[in-house]
């Protein structure tokens, strides 16, 4: 009995020492780059930050996996464009507004791989992405 109750304590700590998921982003948008046959393309999916790394996993079988020892920098970037066609066919007052997009760099061992963040928790994202990996964020941000 005891033999039982020590196997059951063990394999319940060996699955809790696995990989603990810190954070869970939805409405991240991987820019996947050309590869051999296939364009460039755009993915939305799930971007998970866990002890070991940043994990996206999204659309048809597109998952990506960046641990944390293969990460070199972040760089954050936002972007403004002015909203011209939404101004002239629908209002005015829109020609004096920017749109903006949040956009995350990670630059690893592989490469490189950019996100798209939503701008509802961009600012987690960021927060919780530098807390993790230990690295500074570059920041550039267009006004």
């Amino acid at each position: 009995m005891k033999s039982i109750l020590l196997t059951v304590c063990v394999l319940g700590l060996a699955l809790q020492a696995r990989a603990q998921p810190i954070a869970g982003f939805k409405g991240v948008q991987y820019m996947r780059p050309a590869t051999g046959d296939q364009k460039a393309t755009t993915v939305k999916g799930n971007l998970v930050v866990d002890s070991n790394g940043i994990v996206f996993s999204g659309g048809k079988n597109t998952t990506l996996t960046i641990q944390k020892s293969a990460i070199k920098s972040l760089l954050y970037e936002r972007s403004a464009k002015p909203r011209y066609g939404a101004g002239l066919l629908l209002a005015w007052p829109l020609l004096f507004t920017k749109s903006k997009a949040h956009w995350l760099t990670v630059q690893h061992e592989g490469g490189y791989a950019m996100f798209r963040l939503d701008k509802g928790n961009y600012r987690q994202v960021l927060a919780v992405i530098e807390a993790a990996t230990g690295l500074k964020l570059d920041r550039q941000e267009e006004r």
